[in-house]
């Protein structure tokens, strides 16, 4: 089956119905014909209404719709189970969080057209929804930094985006998919820069455009910040520390010397305006206050929500070294 055939949508979910709900109307309305695509919402058990909300959808849309539900697992299996489950060569990976644009689905399948070997992916862009609440974390909050791209056409393989990439499946099975694990954070990078040293090469095209409609806010990004960095044994287990780390701009000597170097300005700044008391005791009340104080709100900028992410990130990222060590001092018993 050719690349012209058409392409598999694999939203993977966890709980957010009504988000799928909004998502698979969106699909309907691609400007793709409806036989060119079909769509797959791989559930991990979500304990809300989802399998009775696809099935109903299933008997509305006019493309072929399916539901995958397995026993809880994490994101990386039911990504997995997605991908085998395609019926067609390409597979677009999106988020049950990614409001897609009409023309989407024909952008993505017009770019593997012209990049035809099974070794291109396509990267589309995903910006903050227009329909989120005008607070003032939502009004500088950018999640993916798209800007990075602009002016590119091929980008590192590493940028590999679950968010909305599309892969040939062939690609996919042959050199390697998503490790299974219940840790939710940096599934896609550890996954991209396998396949990059397999030969991955992403197409980055912006007119494959979704909107990302997911309500943030400061203890949400903190939260999640911490859980990255209790995974990050992923990234740091399975990944060359010189690569990684420098990635993430975490300040460490086994990055190398030279990467060291290069970090050591940002992580003096860093360690004194984001450090834990500054933190706790003046970020954090400020950023809370921003939504209803404007003078706070002159402070509530990416660099200072960055920057408290940061510090929990790496919070999460000592208190799990913190934690296998104790695990290895821990003297058995028999």
């Amino acid at each position: 089956m050719s690349v012209e055939s058409g392409i598999s949508v694999v939203i993977t979910t966890y709980n957010r119905q009504a988000m799928v709900r909004k998502i698979l109307e969106c699909l309907d309305r691609q400007t793709l014909a409806l036989d060119r695509f079909e769509v797959i919402v791989a559930d991990d058990e979500s304990p809300d209404s989802t399998p009775e909300m696809v099935e109903e959808m299933a008997g509305r849309v006019g493309y072929p719709l399916r539901h995958l539900r397995h026993k809880n697992q994490g994101p990386g299996a039911t990504q997995n189970a997605g991908i085998r489950a395609a019926a067609f060569p390409i597979v677009l990976l999106i988020a049950d969080d990614i409001v897609p644009a009409p023309q989407m689905l024909a952008e993505h399948l017009k770019t593997h057209r012209e990049f035809s070997g099974e070794e291109f992916g396509v990267l589309g862009k995903a910006a903050q929804s227009p329909e989120l609440p005008p607070t003032a974390i939502h009004k500088v909050w950018d999640p993916f930094q798209y800007h990075r791209f602009e002016g590119r056409r091929e980008i590192e393989g590493y940028h590999f985006m679950g968010c909305n990439i599309s892969v040939k499946k062939n690609f996919l099975l042959t050199n390697g998919l998503y490790r299974e694990r219940r840790g939710i954070a940096h599934e896609d990078i550890e996954l991209g820069y396998r396949l990059w040293q397999k030969g991955l090469r992403i197409i980055y095209n912006p007119e494959a455009f979704a909107y990302h409609e997911h309500e943030e806010s400061l203890e949400r990004i903190c939260s999640r910040a911490y859980e990255r960095g209790m995974n990050f044994d992923l990234l740091s287990d399975n990944l060359p520390a010189e690569f990684v780390f420098p990635l993430y701009k975490i300040f460490t000597p086994s990055a190398g010397l030279v990467a060291c170097l290069k970090m050591l300005p940002r992580e003096c700044g860093r360690f004194v305006l984001f450090n834990g008391p500054a933190v706790k005791f003046f970020w954090l009340p400020l950023l809370r206050r921003a939504e209803n104080n404007p003078l706070a709100a002159k402070f509530a900028t990416q660099t200072a929500y960055r920057g408290v992410s940061g510090y929990y990130l790496r919070k999460g990222l000592r208190d799990k070294q913190r934690q296998k060590s104790n695990m290895a001092e821990r003297p058995c018993v028999t």
